[in-house]
């Protein structure tokens, strides 16, 4: 991981989300990338030399806010763009697309429209064709055990890929889940041909590319009637600091733009949580 690119505006959640993503940056040695976008409202005074006061002081905000990354010795920089925060950073993210895009979140909700239709998480969640980080206000700095969404789709595939390149940089664990309905329990828990041990040994194929760089893996097969709520339980019962999944995966991770897992794992989790794209054609 080489750039991480972080939204700013001073907020609580903005503040966590800057805590996690300068804590990941000093363990990768990634430079931190931090952009505040303001919007420029009418004043009785010329436009030129109002623009000047307007991008002066956001920039002083901003070198403000980066203070505590600057501290634990991260290379940080700041960039004050102008405009709606949604389309400034989508468009600073399609300009140099970083390795990874972090957003604060202020509310949590139950389903699509709580965190508000027009938000910059749910904007990006929507448009950013690079793996996006949403941080919640009350989120540790410290990502210890990752909780990896599998399904074996070409997208769950990616975030496999990324996780992997994650958990060798911070050293932390990683728990890869496999949510799975099946038809009836035939067999005991502990018999080979038990259906978690089935998908077990199918998470441990998806799952090499982590293995290969380094890091333990432990295959979870989670019975649940809807993959989000498999995750997020085991998340919860797990101690999962970090949520990582693919977007519009098949089967069981369905497209995010269109709802599904992804989506309903956005608007639920209390824990920070990526969403990794699948790679461009």
């Amino acid at each position: 991981m080489e750039r991480i690119m972080i939204g700013l505006d001073g907020s609580r959640a903005s503040q966590a989300a800057l805590r996690w993503a300068s804590r990941l940056a000093e363990r990768s040695g990634a430079e931190l990338l931090a952009v505040h976008s303001y919007r420029n409202p009418y004043a009785e005074v010329p436009p030129d030399d109002h623009d000047r006061m307007m991008a002066a002081r956001a920039r002083e905000l901003a070198d403000e806010w980066i203070r505590p990354a600057a501290e634990l010795g991260v290379d940080v920089r700041t960039e004050v763009l102008e405009g709606d925060p949604r389309w400034a950073l989508s468009d600073r993210v399609g300009q140099d697309p970083p390795d990874l895009l972090v957003l604060g979140r202020s509310g949590r909700g139950g389903g699509p429209g709580f965190l508000h239709l027009g938000s910059v998480v749910e904007h990006a969640a929507h448009h950013t064709t690079c793996p996006l980080a949403v941080i919640p206000p009350d989120s540790g700095a410290a990502v210890r055990r990752i909780v990896l969404g599998v399904d074996g789709s070409e997208p769950a595939a990616a975030a496999v890929a990324w996780c992997a390149e994650l958990a060798a940089a911070t050293g932390a664990e990683v728990l890869a889940v496999s949510v799975e309905e099946p038809i009836a329990e035939w067999t005991p828990a502990s018999d080979a041909h038990n259906w978690r041990r089935e998908v077990e040994r199918e998470i441990a194929t998806w799952t090499q590319p982590i293995v290969d760089a380094g890091v333990d893996v432990t295959p979870i097969a989670s019975e649940h009637l809807h993959p989000a709520d498999g995750l997020l339980g085991v998340a919860s019962a797990r101690d999962g600091d970090l949520l990582v999944l693919g977007t519009r995966g098949a089967g069981g991770f369905a497209g995010l733009r269109f709802g599904g897992v992804a989506m309903k794992v956005l608007h639920r989790a209390s824990l920070p949580l990526v969403l990794v794209p699948p790679p461009e054609r």
